[in-house]
């Protein structure tokens, strides 16, 4: 096994092993950044915060004992990681908006929700487990689309992490104005004003479970990358 306290060499590391858009990519926060372990077949990375974070790729990857949570993509390791449980299963998709894609439709104009109370209107009835809030000191910006009637109907927030990277998170449609294409309308906004801002990749978590999302997702042109299932200690 070969480990690793550095980050230029952790880069180098990420992209031998994955291919550009990846999920390592995303989380290498540098100021969080802590290892990087390798064996011939599977990869672990440990991150620093509130709470000592891992993520872990192949079938059997490097485990830090100092992990209070971690996301194991396509885990082989059943109930348990050491002292943790399994909690949830959640896929990430990303997609590289660098270059417009072949026979795409014509670019999308989204608005920008700057009225903060209307977007956490929406996230409490309609998305109340979002990660994301207005106030959140990473969010870039909040987009929406409305309905016929001039009402918000399918808003999101575009996330620059400390990695870098940036993502889409807290996509939420009005539960009476869902099916009608709303959230594909946004998603292909955002993706328009994602190559205009000259943002080269985004990405997005889904519940796994979740598979009309995921269908909307990938209509747009996103990408499964990863399916992990997600550890914390059974007090947290």
């Amino acid at each position: 096994m070969s480990a690793t306290t550095d980050l230029a060499t952790a880069r180098e590391w990420i992209g031998e092993r994955f291919a550009p858009g990846g999920p390592a990519e995303f989380f290498l926060s540098p100021t969080r950044f802590v290892s990087c372990e390798r064996t011939p077949d599977s990869w672990s990375m440990t991150l620093s915060g509130e709470q000592c974070y891992g993520l872990g790729f192949g079938p059997a990857p490097p485990i830090n004992p100092e992990w209070t949570r971690c996301s194991i993509d396509e885990s082989r390791l059943g109930e348990r990681v050491g002292q943790l449980v399994a909690r949830d299963a959640w896929d990430f998709y990303s997609l590289d908006t660098s270059t417009p894609r072949a026979g795409s439709k014509p670019p999308v104009v989204v608005e920008t929700v700057s009225d903060d109370a209307a977007i956490e209107r929406i996230l409490r009835a309609h998305a109340p487990h979002s990660q994301v809030w207005p106030g959140n000191a990473e969010v870039a910006n909040w987009y929406g689309v409305r309905g016929e009637a001039g009402q918000w109907a399918s808003i999101a927030a575009l996330v620059r992490w400390e990695s870098g990277s940036y993502v889409l998170a807290s996509i939420a449609t009005v539960v009476d104005l869902r099916g009608r294409g709303y959230v594909r309308q946004l998603l292909r906004g955002v993706v328009d004003d994602a190559r205009r801002r000259h943002i080269s990749w985004l990405g997005l978590g889904v519940a796994h479970d979740n598979a009309a999302a995921k269908r909307s997702y990938e209509r747009v042109g996103f990408e499964l990358r990863a399916n992990f299932t997600s550890y914390a200690r059974l007090n947290d």
